[in-house]
């Protein structure tokens, strides 16, 4: 990365002493560990180890096993550790940090996995299974968990993260609010780039940084593009993440990072001001001229999974020809995601004739989201309160219309919003305050929320949530007369 090895020469280490920042613990000098030893269903773990940049603890060999249970110790608690198995074969069984499957290494008793137990996974805590891998239900067994989050190095910046420090500009800028060479030159004096992100987790705990700030709505990232669907990072480090909004569009070759619950990159106006984050490596003492800041070229203007066995991850999904004559067909689309994400499905387009079309959205425990059956303006969009989605499409008779496609991300714990933050009926005058603001704002009708077990609530379509003088956020669920607040 050229741009900090330069910043390497103008810089000096002050520290290589691995630490754990937020009260979790250096294990086997390797990890960063965390117990919580209230049993919570998984989804609820899931969430907490997010809101810190981690997931829920990866165990790799027999000495990571072993490490994790003298961790807990002899609290006699069972916990949630870091796997989801989407079958019985320890292949299929994914690790919540995205960095391969148990198939290298696994614990799992005698006849586990098992997902007709459940597709979670949680470590025994006593008698002869102590140590040993059990399926279980994610959203019907309650455990304790462990969190992890990656050691750092020491270093006095406020937020200190695997190994880098961050930058509010709301907190160390003289002004707050720069466009984007500014904020590059800005960043430049701490002998910093503007942020590159490089992991849904890296994601998450920026996304956790601004979640109590009420300070903006989105903030510059260090992202550029000068030519379609090319973006790139400027302090010249791999695109090796992205999490780029489907609703992105091309207004600009600038990219800003959303605040809101899914915390997604969207294309920006470089000449326009905006508050911004800015990256070092921990240890760095600035005592040099920082380099000059990069020239921004204006970017030009402009561009099936059917049936398949499971499309993991991120990407794309359309009816069959599209954009062509929609055929008759049915499809079955099985989308899935590591264990520790949720599935955010974007249509872009949806144009079919009400007769001949019914496409069916199920979330992860077969609940149906949605029918769809005719064309829709703007294209809805849907959330998964898990790791899986289903789409059925099903056309009897082609008639001249175009069909559907739709853009599938892998998404973090911001797609939920947490039971503990409030849920609740209203006061009648709360009520119609809200309903009042709800009424400026799009798809009203078709506003809905879900209760999952007490822990989580699902909120399908944020842009349907109002916002008090106070900064309280009501999202309004008409059908109940009640509302979240966050």
């Amino acid at each position: 990365m050229l741009v900090l090895i330069l910043l390497s020469l103008v810089a000096s280490s002050v520290s290589d002493t691995l630490i754990c920042t937020n009260g979790f613990t250096l294990v086997n000098s390797a990890k960063c560990l965390k117990l919580y030893s209230i049993p919570s269903r998984h989804r609820y773990a899931e969430d907490t180890c997010g809101s810190f940049g981690g997931t829920l603890v990866t165990i790799r060999n027999a000495i990571d096993n072993r490490a994790v249970s003298t961790f807990v110790g002899n609290t006699g608690l069972s916990y949630w550790i870091g796997v989801f198995c989407l079958s019985n074969d320890p292949s299929t069984c994914y690790l919540d940090d995205d960095q391969g499957t148990a198939s290298a290494y696994s614990n799992f008793a005698g006849g586990f996995p098992n997902v007709d137990l459940g597709g979670c996974v949680y470590s025994a805590a006593s008698g002869t299974l102590a140590g040993k891998w059990i399926s279980g239900e994610c959203e019907d067994v309650e455990m304790a968990f462990v969190c992890e989050i990656p050691p750092t190095r020491a270093d006095p910046c406020a937020h200190n993260y695997n190994g880098y420090c961050y930058l509010p500009s709301h907190e160390n800028a003289t002004s707050a609010s720069l466009p984007f060479t500014s904020a590059q030159a800005a960043c430049h004096q701490n002998c910093a780039e503007l942020v590159s992100i490089h992991s849904p987790r890296e994601n998450a705990y920026i996304q956790n940084l601004y979640s109590t700030a009420n300070v903006t709505s989105a903030f510059l990232i260090g992202a550029l593009t000068t030519a379609p669907l090319t973006p790139y990072w400027i302090d010249q480090s791999r695109w090796d993440y992205g999490h780029v909004s489907p609703r992105s569009g091309s207004s600009g070759s600038c990219f800003q990072m959303s605040t809101g619950i899914d915390g997604t990159w969207y294309q920006v106006d470089c000449k326009a001001s905006q508050y911004f984050l800015c990256k070092r490596p921990t240890g760095t003492v600035c005592n040099s001229t920082p380099p000059p800041p990069v020239i921004v070229t204006p970017a030009p203007t402009n561009p099936s999974g059917c049936n398949s066995t499971s499309l993991f991850d991120s990407g794309y999904i359309t009816s069959p020809s599209y954009p062509s004559t929609l055929p008759a067909h049915y499809c079955v689309y099985y989308l899935s995601t590591l264990g520790a994400y949720r599935i955010g499905l974007y249509f872009t387009e949806f144009n079919a004739y009400q007769s001949y079309t019914s496409v069916n959205v199920y979330d992860s425990n077969g609940s149906r989201l949605a029918t769809l059956t005719s064309s829709y303006s703007p294209p809805p969009t849907y959330y998964s309160t898990s790791n899986k989605m289903t789409i059925s499409s099903y056309v009897s008779n082609s008639v001249g219309y175009r069909g559907w496609a739709a853009k599938i991300a892998s998404g973090s714990r911001a797609f939920a919003v947490k039971a503990s933050q409030a849920y609740r009926p209203v006061s009648r005058k709360a009520y119609g305050w809200a309903k009042q603001q709800s009424q400026k704002l799009t798809e009203y009708k078709s506003l809905k929320l879900w209760k999952k077990k007490s822990r989580s609530i699902i909120l399908p379509n944020t842009e349907q949530c109002a916002q008090s003088s106070q900064r309280t956020i009501f999202c309004l669920a008409p059908a109940r007369k009640t509302f979240v607040v966050f």
